[in-house]
């Protein structure tokens, strides 16, 4: 695999991680709704329908996915609505990325607690942790997975996010294949 210049500077920081990965999961959920790219389209509503756990119905129309970066110090928070066999369905869903700092302040709790407490309406919500640490550093991983499961949130390394995109066609969007086809380390 390639290693990506995106992120690199003649610092070798990893700052900025998070910010991006914030970019690129808006943006590739609302080019779920509908691009020209076609193998950047397919890929995008493999990714939604995936985070929202539909992933069997690729056949599902898109209606709706409001996007917000931040909001209430969450991450990426995600409305999503979609039809699934003639159903109309509401998904939220809440992204807490992590890729130099570990969960603290009980933040997974409180975020879950504040999403709860906003959305009232049947939604269904769908709440992830993605991080770039991984083998490389498994004591840090192990910690995450730890504090996922005591929030009951789902913990998703960037490798397994590349995993879903294995056989798949190359997209021939620079920004999205600089960012998730290429390693950063």
């Amino acid at each position: 695999m390639d290693k990506s210049i995106l992120m690199q500077d003649m610092w070798g920081s990893n700052h900025g991680y998070e910010a991006m990965l914030d970019f690129q999961m808006s943006w590739l959920l609302q080019v779920a709704k509908g691009h020209s790219n076609k193998n950047l389209l397919l890929i995008a509503r493999k990714t939604l329908l995936k985070l929202i756990d539909r992933q069997n119905y690729t056949d599902a129309e898109i209606k709706r996915v409001d996007v917000w970066r931040q909001r209430n110090n969450i991450d990426v928070l995600a409305e999503i609505d979609v039809v699934i066999n003639g159903k109309e369905e509401h998904h939220i869903v809440v992204i807490e990325d992590k890729a130099y700092t570990m969960i603290h302040d009980d933040q997974l709790k409180r975020y879950k607690k504040s999403v709860e407490g906003y959305y009232t309406h049947g939604e269904e919500p769908h709440y992830w942790v993605i991080t770039f640490f991984d083998d490389y550093d498994k004591a840090k991983l192990d910690l995450l997975r730890r504090d996922c499961a005591d929030a009951k949130w789902d913990l998703l390394s960037f490798y397994d996010v590349i995993d879903w995109y294995k056989g798949m066609p190359c997209t021939g969007s620079d920004l999205f294949d600089e960012f998730w086809l290429k390693t950063w380390y």
